[in-house]
């Protein structure tokens, strides 16, 4: 095989809210001995596990945490009811969840308050989505554009958006939305860390023959950078690590892009890249 040239994107590893919400358990963890984590505090199995030998517990529900034992909310944000149920127990509650997703709550909680039927773009079931709705009294979900089509004409509403949505996605939903909302206010919550991830992607995409995007395939915003990616090149793969590598993506090409997702770690990006590179000698 010929030499490859290797370009990884600017921003790799943690985006600023995982690796806040990642800092606080392990600190949660040295400090308690043991703490439980409601879900996966982000969508990454070699993080997960990480943290699972440094002392954090994962339960599905809450009721099952020990009444001892501090529990720590995810960064995608926690449903109002749990949240709820957790000061109902009386447990103590280490909250990492980012920053840029309250921005997003508050949001919506004003355009509630304006009266306004408040949409969210994202994708249903998703655990920051749901945190949003839960927020809400009656909010509308809506994922792409078939479902922004099937929506009934409203007078009067808000759309706030999945931090980590595909700005296209969005562009596609809101052009047909203001076919159908008289009063239509937008608030574009899609995160920074994610405008820039998916421009850089872009441009990966366009500039080399082959593209490799590192992350967990449970992460959402992994996903959604593979899709972006495929729309402009083809030859795009995604990898949760070194061992998913095949070299068969590689023939006949002389440059490789790679990106990777916000939950994913800086070390398993660069060791794909070395993989990438022994593959080439």
């Amino acid at each position: 095989m010929n030499s490859l040239t290797i370009t990884t994107a600017k921003d790799v590893g943690f985006c600023f809210g995982v690796k806040r919400a990642v800092d606080i358990a392990k600190k949660a963890a040295e400090t308690y001995g043991k703490v439980a984590m409601l879900g996966n505090i982000v969508h990454n199995e070699t993080v997960i596990r990480g943290l699972e030998r440094a002392g954090v517990v994962v339960y599905t529900n809450i009721d099952d945490i020990p009444a001892d034992m501090p529990v720590l909310f995810r960064s995608h944000g926690t449903p109002r009811s749990v949240r709820d149920r957790a000061h109902e127990r009386g447990l103590t509650i280490i909250d990492a969840t980012c920053p840029l997703v309250e921005e997003i709550h508050k949001a919506s909680q004003i355009l509630e308050k304006e009266d306004r039927t408040v949409i969210i773009i994202g994708d249903p079931g998703h655990d920051e989505v749901e945190g949003v709705a839960s927020q809400l009294v009656d909010p509308v979900i809506i994922a792409d554009a078939d479902g922004a089509r099937n929506q009934e004409p409203l007078r009067k509403a808000g759309v706030v958006v999945q931090s980590t949505q595909s700005i296209d996605n969005v562009d596609e939903i809101v052009g047909i939305l203001i076919t159908k909302v008289y009063d239509l206010r937008i608030i574009n919550t899609i995160c920074a860390p994610t405008r820039n991830r998916q421009q850089q992607l872009m441009e990966l995409a366009r500039q080399n023959d082959v593209m490799i995007i590192v992350g967990s395939f449970s992460s959402a915003n992994t996903r959604r950078l593979r899709s972006i990616s495929g729309t402009v090149n083809k030859r795009s793969y995604q990898v949760q690590g070194p061992d998913d590598i095949h070299i068969d993506w590689f023939k006949g090409a002389s440059s490789v892009g790679i990106s990777a997702g916000a939950s994913t770690p800086g070390k398993i990006v660069k060791e794909v890249a070395k993989k990438i590179r022994n593959l080439a000698l």
